[in-house]
């Protein structure tokens, strides 16, 4: 779905790809209480306790909805970890391996820095800081827990790039717009991560301009090292499953979002739908799935012997019918999808139907035709209505004109009703 390539340029930081404005970067008003706020250094205890004080103070001081109290109330947050790690922190002082690099967890920009050990005959890793080799066996690295982030020891000082976990999480959602280009002009000639002044003229360059397909911006080779994925918004409007070229940091959020259901296909582009004969499936049997779901979850017998956990998938493949991630469009496309929920539709469906006396005795008759056949909402032939909720054949309700015999009684009752009463009513005033 994604792939990446290295490059060996000159040394970089990377902004969030979400962002366009500098949010992550220290505000230039706050410029004055860098040396307060313990950035990107190597604090004390007592430093950093300091620095939690002062940050405190000073969200306390912004307006409520500003670029300043956003940024400090992340970074009192990345304090507050940091404070905590160094107190956590236990390690051999004159173990070869922590006088290099300290302790063995670090927070930084969001990200959650483990410490790695040596390793032998691994594959060669670069660090997405400055871009250069990641010597297992002489260096001491740090990856980030939650998107992949690596960068050396000495590097951990100079990130500035956003953990993609904690852009997409605030976010919430993927880019929609295709390619949403701006030009370079927008970004005053720099690149949109690092703010190295990207080169203009045309030819061979040691800084060369490389747009990132994703965000539409451009970046310096050192924060754009030709990976390529998979673009949910071209994904989305035009079912193209076309890797495109990305920027680091997009290559590492798209990567983490794969299998976290962001797209609601219903909602964006419900056209898709008619265009598209697997997704159309998926999604009727999705739906299916759904409403046996109601069944089996409330069924003791179910319950008893965990058969939603025996025989569970994505939860929300079941829980959430409209919400999709990457890998779910992925694997439609290619027809895995179809034919996993296929057979976890079988498996419901012989449960409910046939193997299990509570849920059969769940199921409705139809009220026109008093067949013996036991209807279930989850049947394709069935019609449920609106307002009383009865299950009837779908032949039986368009043959009495879309009039459910449920609803009519209940019609005639309240009529019945209200004319017992206005006769009561009539009778006390002659009395």
């Amino acid at each position: 779905m994604m792939t990446m390539s290295s490059s060996s340029s000159t040394t970089s930081g990377c902004l969030s790809v979400e962002e366009t404005s500098e949010d992550h970067l220290l505000p230039i008003t706050l410029a004055a209480e860098e040396l307060k706020l313990a950035l990107n250094k190597e604090a004390t205890e007592e430093e950093l306790n300091k620095a939690i004080n002062r940050c405190k103070d000073l969200v306390l001081e912004c307006e409520n909805i500003s670029t300043e109290r956003k940024w400090l109330v992340r970074h009192l947050i990345e304090l507050r970890l940091r404070l905590q790690e160094c107190k956590e922190a236990h390690y051999d002082p004159e173990h070869p391996r922590n006088k290099s690099s300290g302790a063995s967890k670090r927070t930084v920009r969001g990200h959650h820095l483990l410490l790695q050990p040596f390793l032998k005959n691994t594959a060669s890793k670069y660090c997405d800081h400055c871009t250069g080799a990641i010597w297992h066996l002489v260096q001491a690295w740090y990856k980030c827990e939650d998107c992949g982030y690596s960068c050396h020891h000495k590097c951990i000082a100079g990130i500035i790039r956003e953990c993609a976990h904690v852009t997409i999480s605030e976010r919430g959602e993927y880019e929609r717009n295709i390619c949403p280009e701006e030009g370079l002009s927008a970004q005053q000639y720099q690149c949109a991560e690092c703010k190295v002044v990207l080169p203009i003229a045309i030819g061979w360059s040691d800084n060369e301009v490389r747009r990132c397909d994703y965000t539409g911006m451009y970046y310096c080779s050192a924060c754009h090292w030709g990976g390529s994925a998979i673009i949910p918004a071209r994904l989305m409007h035009n079912w193209d499953f076309v890797p495109q070229p990305v920027s680091q940091a997009s290559l590492q959020l798209l990567k983490i979002t794969a299998n976290r259901p962001l797209i609601n296909l219903e909602k964006l582009n419900p056209r898709l739908f008619s265009l598209v004969h697997e997704l159309d499936l998926v999604k009727r049997i999705r739906n299916g799935l759904n409403e046996m779901r109601k069944y089996i979850s409330i069924c003791r017998l179910a319950q008893e012997d965990h058969f939603l956990w025996k025989n569970s998938v994505t939860s929300h493949l079941i829980e959430s019918p409209d919400l999709y991630s990457m890998q779910d469009l992925l694997d439609t496309n290619t027809g895995e999808l179809p034919s996993k929920l296929l057979n976890l539709a079988s498996v419901f469906l012989k449960h409910i139907k046939d193997d299990c006396e509570v849920c059969r005795g769940r199921g409705h008759l139809c009220q026109i035709c008093s067949n013996d056949e036991v209807l279930f909402t989850f049947d394709d032939n069935v019609v449920i209505c609106k307002i009383c909720n009865s299950v009837l054949h779908k032949v039986c309700y368009f043959r009495k004109n879309n009039e459910c015999p449920k609803c009519e009684r209940l019609r005639i009752r309240h009529e019945k009703l209200t004319t017992y009463k206005y006769s009561d009513d009539d009778d006390n005033d002659d009395l």
